[in-house]
């Protein structure tokens, strides 16, 4: 991520009001956004994974678009992403995983609440797309 990494630094130098509307746009969700020094870049990561899934996804339902948003945070967070570009490639996948295997997956689990049940789906692409869990095939 040192491509988006770079740019945020450089609109911090040049910017830094334009990067703050945006870091105002999402403080809901950023309030609890550690180490506080990550707020910035991970305000560019919700901006860019929001305006993706509206233009590209504009019928998504909200939960899935923001399961997908969650998704890109997580891995920024722990370092799973390589560059800004695989921010859509990795929004594209999980949604054609939810298309194939979403059905699938709700008829072999048992979940107190429709969001447990999306929890452990989202926890088990995130494990296998970062290495670990072990599918069988």
């Amino acid at each position: 991520m040192t491509d988006l990494i770079n740019r945020v630094d450089e609109w911090i130098k040049t910017d830094i009001n334009g990067l703050q509307e945006i870091v105002n746009k999402y403080a809901d969700v950023l309030k609890d956004v550690l180490p506080e020094k990550n707020v910035p870049y991970v305000a560019v990561i919700i901006n860019s994974c929001v305006h993706f899934l509206n233009e590209t996804y504009p019928d998504l339902d909200a939960d899935w678009k923001a399961w997908s948003v969650l998704l890109i945070k997580k891995m920024f967070e722990e370092n799973k992403l390589e560059k800004e570009a695989d921010i859509h490639l990795t929004i594209i996948e999980f949604l054609e995983y939810k298309d194939a295997e979403y059905e699938k997956y709700c008829k072999n689990i048992v979940s107190v609440s429709d969001y447990e049940r999306d929890r452990g789906f989202f926890y088990r692409f995130f494990w296998k797309k970062t290495g670990q869990l072990k599918m069988p095939q």
